[in-house]
C-alpha cells in the first residue's frame, strides 16, 4: 500500500466533486456518500489524534530514561502543532479518490517501462514496517465487513458503468483509507515509528466501526436507487442422489417375485399398498 507523500506547505489543487467530469446522477449520490463518510470519519480522526497525544503523553510519563521523556514530549509537542492540518488533508484526498470512480483502469497488456537506474532506490526498512501495517490493517478489516463490503463493490461498480470493485479499488474500501491516512499523517511531521504508533491507534479507534459504515454506505446507496434490491442469498447444497448400492436390501423392490411382480423380499406388502391395505394377491386367492 505504498503512498505518494506531497511536500508540506505544497498548494497542490485536487479535483473536487462540483468539477469532476461525472454524470448527474452518479455526481449527486457520491456528494451524499462523501457527506456521510467525510462527517464521520473527520470525527473519529480527530478522536484519534486526542488518544494519540494521551498516549504520547502517558508514554513521557512512564519514560525509564531522560532521553525517551524528552523524544516523547518532543513529539507530543509537534502534533499538537500540526493536528489540525490531519483532517482536512484527507477529507480533501478522499473527495479526489471519489472523483476517479469512472476512470478507466490501466491496460494490462502494455507493455510497462522498466525503471531507470536514477529511479532505483533503497527501500528504507521504516517505510517497508508502515506499509506492511498498513496492509495488515486494511486486510483484518476486509476480512471484518466481508459481505456488506463486497455489496458496496457491485454498488460502486453501477456509479463507474464498470465491473464490480474489488476492496483494494474502493475509493472507501479499507485498503484506500489506510493510505489516504498515511499521506495525511506527514502533516504532523512526527518519526516513522511515531507514525507506526498511530497507525495502531486508527486501527483500535478509527475502523473499530467500518463494518457498521460499510452497512450505512450500503444503506445511503440503496435509497439512492442503486441497485436497492441488491442482497446476498446463500447457495443451499442440495442433497446428493441415494444409489441403488445405498438403500437397505429390504427395501428394494425385487422384481419378478410372485404374481403379478408385487411380493418384496421380506414377503410383506407390495411396494404402494397404504398400511393396513390387504396385498392384491391375498385378496386374488
Amino acid at each position: 500500500m505504498s503512498a505518494t507523500f506531497e511536500p508540506l506547505g505544497s498548494s497542490i489543487s485536487r479535483p473536487t466533486l462540483a468539477t469532476a467530469a461525472l454524470p448527474r446522477r452518479v455526481r449527486r449520490v457520491l456528494e451524499h456518500l462523501y457527506a456521510l463518510v467525510s462527517d464521520e470519519m473527520a470525527r473519529q480522526l480527530d478522536h484519534m489524534l486526542g488518544e494519540f497525544e494521551q498516549q504520547l503523553f502517558k508514554l513521557a510519563d512512564q519514560a525509564r530514561n531522560p532521553a525517551q521523556q524528552a523524544a516523547h514530549l518532543e513529539t507530543l509537542r509537534t502534533a499538537r502543532l500540526n493536528r489540525t492540518d490531519l483532517v482536512p488533508r484527507f477529507l480533501a484526498s478522499l473527495e479526489a479518490e471519489l472523483t476517479t470512480v469512472r476512470d478507466p483502469l490501466p491496460n494490462r497488456d502494455e507493455p510497462v517501462a522498466l525503471p531507470t537506474f536514477q529511479d532505483l532506490r533503497l527501500l528504507d526498512q521504516e517505510e517497508a514496517d508502515e506499509d506492511n501495517l498498513l496492509r495488515s490493517i486494511a486486510s483484518k478489516h476486509e476480512a471484518r465487513a466481508g459481505l456488506p463490503l463486497m455489496l458496496l463493490g457491485q454498488r460502486f461498480g453501477v456509479l463507474a458503468g464498470a465491473p464490480a470493485f474489488d476492496a483494494e479499488r474502493l475509493p472507501v474500501g479499507p485498503y484506500r483509507l489506510s493510505a489516504l491516512v498515511a499521506q495525511a499523517a506527514q502533516a504532523l511531521q512526527i518519526s516513522p515509528e511515531a507514525r507506526q504508533h498511530l497507525y495502531r491507534i486508527y486501527d483500535q479507534h478509527v475502523m473499530n466501526g467500518y463494518a457498521q459504515l460499510v452497512e450505512t454506505m450500503n444503506a445511503l446507496l440503496a435509497r439512492e436507487n442503486v441497485l436497492p434490491s441488491l442482497s446476498f442469498v446463500p447457495i443451499r447444497s442440495r442433497p446428493a442422489p441415494i444409489s441403488q448400492h445405498e438403500i437397505p436390501s429390504d427395501r428394494r423392490r425385487v422384481d419378478g417375485g410372485g404374481a403379478g411382480g408385487g411380493a418384496t423380499a421380506g414377503g410383506g406388502p407390495a411396494v404402494g399398498a397404504w398400511p393396513g391395505q390387504p396385498d392384491p394377491g391375498d385378496e386374488a386367492s
